[in-house]
């Protein structure tokens, strides 16, 4: 005699939403590794197959025994440089140790070339303390601040400048940011003075192909304004949720659907390359996004 199986609508819940999280959770553990060719005539040919791991949004995560996972496979890509566009540690957890255990080890790799997110900004305390330590480690830390490559007889150059919520602190506004209370007055505020700082930085670039280091993709537009041939950004955590055929749904500083979570976007002669980071914030979990270390090839 077959018994009945009673369905059960709460049981089924739990089994899918455990399900869910189960598979959620693993691909927050599984690095991604993605490469992309970049080709500009501008690149001098001493540069062709110049190679650039871009690390960001680490949010002080660890991959491996002390991150030796995240170590091996920016070692095995043979990287000429290392980029790391911000947020190295969370300011709502208030600790960095992690984040500057991988930092002190990648020098030994590649030269590092840092630049920092809203997350150091909003800790100015720790940042301080934080950057002393990674440049004692060797990593440079830039901000508006041009560093040249040279191959031969040619160079390219490396551009870097802070996040804009260095602003915050000028402005009186850190606190209020801290709460999430910054109105759009207050943003606008803060991306006007980015500009500005980014208008007057860019005009000091040399000529030749110069490559930025910028936290946030949102003002994607006012790099290409300022005629940067190459741009690393991250702060968009690849969009926390892609559904296909959606894509992203929501990211930090642009809000629902973003148009720049991760990949490749160019307007005009602008290229610019968005890392969907590597930690998680004030959202643990990621679906359909795992943690990514990006790889950019340069060819002339």
């Amino acid at each position: 005699m077959s018994k009945k199986i009673k369905f059960s609508p709460r049981g089924f819940l739990d089994f899918f939403g455990k399900t869910i999280f189960d598979v959620a959770n693993k691909q927050n553990h599984n690095l991604e590794l993605n490469g992309y060719k970049y080709k500009s005539e501008k690149l001098p040919v001493e540069f062709d197959g110049f190679r650039i791991v871009h690390l960001s949004d680490l949010h002080n995560c660890v991959y491996g025994n002390e991150a030796d996972e995240l170590i091996k496979l920016v070692r095995i890509n043979r990287p000429d440089i290392i980029v790391i566009t911000g947020d190295a540690f969370d300011s709502r957890r208030r600790q960095y140790f992690d984040s500057l255990d991988i930092l002190r080890k990648l020098p030994c790799i590649a030269p590092v070339y840092y630049v920092t997110g809203n997350h150091e900004e909003l800790s100015p305390d720790l940042k301080e303390i934080f950057i002393s330590q990674v440049q004692s480690a060797g990593v440079q830390v830039l901000d508006s601040e041009i560093i040249e490559i040279r191959r031969g007889e040619n160079s390219i150059f490396i551009n870097g400048i802070s996040d804009f919520t260095s602003f915050t602190v000028g402005y009186g506004l850190l606190e209020k940011a801290l709460d999430k209370n910054l109105d759009c007055e207050d943003l606008e505020l803060l991306k006007d003075s980015f500009k500005e700082k980014l208008s007057i930085f860019s005009q000091k670039k040399p000529d030749g192909f110069n490559i930025l280091l910028s936290h946030r993709p949102e003002m994607f537009e006012v790099y290409a304004e300022n005629s940067y041939d190459l741009v690393f950004c991250g702060h968009a955590h690849g969009g926390q949720f892609r559904i296909p055929p959606i894509g992203a749904i929501y990211s930090p500083g642009q809000g629902f659907l973003p148009k720049y979570s991760e990949g490749s976007h160019k307007i005009n002669n602008t290229t610019m390359i968005v890392s969907r980071g590597l930690g998680n914030s004030s959202f643990p979990l990621r679906i359909n996004n795992r943690p990514q270390i990006l790889v950019a090839e340069l060819h002339k």
